[in-house]
């Protein structure tokens, strides 16, 4: 289950606070109405604060360490070979950047698996066959039956970030993309312009080559690339970046930012060369720390959390405190 209430000492753990600030420093704060005033919570002789999970967010656009974009960006997260946490790198980016009070708006576009949505919108409970219907507005829906886009974004836990969950027809857009006309503009054109209200917006593509995949990388400003630091990744690495570079080139999309992110690294002799290789053939778009292999990042999707959220401390969520935190710095020019 999603941790609901948070005291001061989970605010600080979550933010990297601990030596910055002091649990003082948060009450001040509350008592200016600079943050959200917590509940009190009686704990023997003493109370303790709790604010509730929609309120963290607040907190974070204070005391955060992600800053918010002075204009509107636009990431793709795409990766042609599966198992290269390229949806849970996804996750966890959206996850932290609401955290810290940024605006996001999570896009998913794999039909068939559709985790994006599953690990960013919570379980519901199944008490009668009609509830096994699902009637969820997405993209086919605004595109072909002219639903609005108001009624196609979900809301989650944070007041900050918000989801066009993938639905059963996401597949039926794929084809009449084929047929569309500017196809590969479709997103940029008809459904970025109604999306404004939005720091930022995260594509999530399935595996593989699609329109859905070109519609997202031709409406994106910013490109990341999660790389597995295995042998099958490795040996697929070059020609899959012929071929997205290639479509660039064609489409003529000037991507103010191109990254990748070396995922899944082990200890082992094969993994580290294979790392290594990535460190000296892409020295400007590959960030300097590699997100290892670990059962946390699992445990905190089944809890709809971000690692930094179900465990602050592991050196997991140090992993992607230190690659988001770099990628921002990028994209922020404080890098």
């Amino acid at each position: 289950m999603e941790k609901i209430y948070w005291t001061s000492t989970d605010v600080r753990k979550l933010y990297r606070l601990k030596d910055k600030i002091s649990p003082q420093t948060l009450l001040n704060a509350e008592e200016k109405g600079i943050i959200p005033k917590a509940k009190r919570v009686a704990r023997g002789k003493v109370e303790v604060r709790q604010w509730h999970i929609e309120q963290i967010p607040f907190i974070g656009a204070e005391f955060g360490f992600l800053t918010p974009p002075k204009d509107q960006l636009r990431i793709c997260i795409y990766a042609p070979k599966g198992g290269v946490l390229k949806t849970t790198f996804g996750f966890n980016l959206a996850r932290i950047l609401a955290l810290n009070g940024i605006k996001t708006l999570v896009i998913g576009l794999d039909a068939i698996q559709a985790s994006i949505t599953n690990y960013t919108l919570p379980k519901k409970s199944i008490e009668s066959l009609e509830q096994l219907k699902d009637e969820t507005n997405g993209l086919y829906h605004y595109f072909f039956e002219k639903q609005t886009i108001k009624s196609i974004i979900q809301k989650t836990s944070l007041p900050t970030l918000d989801v066009i969950a993938e639905t059963p027809e996401l597949s039926h857009v794929e084809l009449k993309l084929k047929m569309a006309t500017r196809r590969e503009y479709f997103f940029k054109e008809k459904l970025i312009p109604n999306l404004k209200e939005y720091q930022v917006i995260l594509f999530d593509n399935n595996p593989g080559w699609s329109q859905l995949v070109e519609n997202s990388l031709t409406a994106s400003n910013i490109v990341i690339t999660p790389m597995g630091c295995d042998i099958e990744s490795y040996k697929a690495i070059d020609k899959n970046l012929s071929i997205l570079f290639s479509f660039q080139e064609e489409a003529k999309i000037d991507w103010t930012h191109f990254f990748q992110i070396p995922t899944l690294i082990e200890k082992n002799k094969l993994s580290q060369q294979i790392y290594a290789a990535y460190v000296n053939n892409y020295p400007h778009s590959l960030i300097s720390f590699p997100i290892r292999r670990s059962i946390k990042g699992q445990e905190a999707r089944a809890f709809n959390q971000c690692v930094l959220e179900h465990e602050p401390n592991s050196e997991l969520s140090q992993d992607y405190y230190d690659a988001i935190t770099e990628i921002w710095n990028r994209i922020t020019n404080k890098g």
